[in-house]
C-alpha cells in the first residue's frame, strides 16, 4: 500500500510519515503541485492531504487527482470545526476527512477503513466475475490489461469512455464492466446514438409523456429509466447532436432528467459507459462536441486495440466463435487446419466484428455436417494469405539445411498431409535456429503468438522432450 502525505507544515508531514512508514510505503510532498508531479510518476492507493496549502490547495489537488488517477482514495485534513471544508471535500469526491489537530489513532482508523473497503470491492468483483456471462477471449497483453482495467473501474460509479476503431469489442468490455459489479438481474441497456434522428433519440434516451408530439399516444419510459440500478451503454457518442449533448451533460452532472413533454423530475440511477470510434478531442476543437461533456465523460478512459495488433488472440477467437455460432444456429460444421491457418493470418480491417461475420457466413453457407476448406474462404482472404501461410519458405544460407517435404501416401487426406508438412517445417526451423522461438518466428514469417499456437497444436514440445 503506497500512501502520499501532502502538507505544507513540515512537522506534521514528517510526524505522519514516521507514524505510517512502518506499515506502509510512504512518500511526502510540501504542496499540491509537488504532489501532482509524484502522482504523474508513480501510483498511490491513498493520498492524505491538507486543505489549505500554497500554490494548489487540497480541493484543487483532489480535482486533479480525479482526472489523473480516479481510483486513488483521498482523505482531506481540515482545521478543527471547518465543517464547510469537510462537506465541500465529500461533495468534490473525497473518500474521508480528518480534523486538525490530528489524532494519530484516528489516522490509522480512517486508513484501515479505506483499505477494508478496497478489499471488499476487490472481493465483490472477483465473486461477480465468476458469474459473468460476458467472456473476453484471448491471451494477449492487451487482454490482460483490459481485464485489469475492468477490475479497477467496476466498483466506481464514474463514467467510462471506451475509444478505438469499430468492431474492436467496446460493447463487450462495457458488458464486462457492468457484470463485474452488478447483480446479474440488473439491466444493461445499449443505445446506438448514430441510429436515430435527434428527436427520436431524445425520446429514446429520456422517454416522453402522452401528447408530447404527434404519435405520442401514451407515455413511455426512456432508456435511462429502464437502466435504473444498472448500466446504460451509449455507443457512438461522437454522433450525438449538440442539443442532446447539453441534456446528457445535465444528467451526468445533476443525476436527474425530465421526459420529453413532462415536468416531473426523474432521478438517474444508471451508470454511464460511452464509446466512440471518433477522436472526440478533434470534434471539440471543431465545435462539434461540447468540451464540458467531453471532460465529464472522460473520467475513466480506455483505448481499444485493433485486432491486427493482437494477432495471438485470433486462433482463440476463431475457436470461440466457431463453436458459439454452430451451437447458436444448431448446425454442425468443421474447419480444416489449412483453412484455419489462412484465417489466422488475415489482418481483419473490420476487427473482431469482421472475423465473427466471416465465420458465420462460412458456417451458414456450408452444407450441414460439412467441412470448410481453403476453397470456401472469401477470395480477399485467400489471395492475401495462401502463398505465405500454406507453404512457408525456409531459405537458409547453408544448402545442407534445405527442407525436403515428406512423401504423400495413398489414402492420406489432403488436410492431414498439409498438417504433417507444417509440423515438419516447424521442427526443421527449430533445428536451424537452435530452438530460438523469436528467430524461428522470423524465419517462418509468423508472429510470436501464432508460432506458440502451432507449437501447441503439433505438440512439438512433447516431441523435443521425448
Amino acid at each position: 500500500m503506497k500512501i502520499l502525505i501532502v502538507d505544507d507544515e513540515v512537522g506534521l508531514r514528517n510526524s505522519l510519515k514516521e507514524l505510517l512508514q512502518e506499515s506502509y510505503d510512504v512518500e511526502t510532498a510540501e504542496d499540491g503541485e509537488q504532489a501532482l508531479k509524484l502522482i504523474q510518476e508513480k501510483s498511490f492507493e491513498i493520498v492524505l492531504s491538507d486543505l489549505k496549502m500554497p500554490k494548489l490547495d487540497g480541493l484543487g489537488l483532489l480535482a486533479k487527482i480525479r482526472e489523473l488517477s480516479p481510483l486513488t482514495s483521498f482523505i482531506l485534513m481540515t482545521a478543527q470545526g471547518s465543517i464547510e471544508g469537510a462537506v465541500a471535500a465529500i461533495h468534490a469526491g473525497a473518500d474521508d476527512y480528518l480534523s486538525k489537530p490530528i489524532e494519530f489513532a484516528e489516522v490509522f482508523h480512517r486508513i484501515n477503513r479505506i483499505i477494508e473497503l478496497r478489499a471488499w470491492n476487490a472481493k465483490k468483483i472477483l465473486s461477480s466475475s465468476e458469474k459473468s456471462k460476458t467472456k473476453l477471449v484471448g491471451e494477449s497483453q492487451f487482454l490482460v490489461e483490459t481485464k485489469k482495467f475492468i477490475e479497477k473501474v467496476a466498483p466506481v460509479n464514474s463514467p467510462v469512455l471506451l475509444l478505438g476503431p469499430s468492431g474492436t469489442g467496446k460493447e463487450v468490455v462495457a458488458k464486462a464492466i457492468h457484470e463485474a459489479n452488478q447483480d446479474n438481474n440488473s439491466p444493461f441497456v445499449a443505445v446506438n446514438c448514430a441510429s436515430l434522428s435527434e428527436n427520436l433519440l431524445e425520446s429514446e434516451l429520456f422517454g416522453h409523456e402522452k401528447g408530447a408530439f404527434t404519435g405520442a399516444v401514451s407515455s413511455k419510459p426512456g432508456k435511462f429509466e429502464l437502466a435504473a440500478g444498472g448500466t446504460i451503454f451509449l455507443d457512438e457518442i461522437g454522433e450525438l447532436q449538440l442539443n442532446l449533448q447539453a441534456k446528457l451533460l445535465r444528467v451526468l452532472q445533476e443525476k436527474e432528467f425530465c421526459r420529453v413533454g413532462g415536468t416531473r423530475v426523474i432521478k438517474s440511477q444508471a451508470r454511464v459507459v460511452a464509446a466512440t470510434h471518433r477522436n472526440l478531442k478533434d470534434l471539440v476543437d471543431k465545435g462539434l462536441f461540447r468540451e464540458d461533456l467531453y471532460f465529464r465523460l472522460n473520467v475513466l478512459q480506455y483505448q481499444m486495440t485493433p485486432l491486427c495488433d493482437r494477432k495471438e488472440d485470433i486462433p482463440l477467437l476463431i475457436n470461440h466463435f466457431w463453436n458459439y455460432i454452430c451451437e447458436d444456429l444448431g448446425m454442425k460444421s468443421s474447419l480444416s487446419p489449412a483453412a484455419k491457418t489462412v484465417l489466422e493470418q488475415y489482418h481483419y480491417p473490420g476487427n473482431i466484428r469482421e472475423l465473427k461475420n466471416v465465420l458465420e457466413r462460412l458456417i451458414v453457407l456450408t452444407p450441414q455436417n460439412g467441412r470448410v476448406d481453403v476453397a470456401q474462404l472469401p477470395a480477399e482472404i485467400v489471395n492475401r494469405n495462401t502463398a505465405e501461410v500454406v507453404t512457408p519458405q525456409i531459405t537458409p544460407s547453408n544448402s545442407n539445411n534445405e527442407f525436403q517435404p515428406p512423401s504423400w501416401k495413398p489414402g492420406m487426406a489432403v488436410e492431414d498431409y498439409l498438417d504433417h508438412i507444417e509440423a515438419e517445417v516447424l521442427q526443421r526451423a527449430f533445428e536451424i535456429v537452435g530452438e530460438n522461438q523469436v528467430q524461428a518466428a522470423e524465419l517462418l514469417g509468423l508472429n510470436r503468438g501464432t508460432l506458440q499456437y502451432k507449437i501447441k497444436k503439433h505438440q512439438l514440445s512433447k516431441k523435443k522432450s521425448a
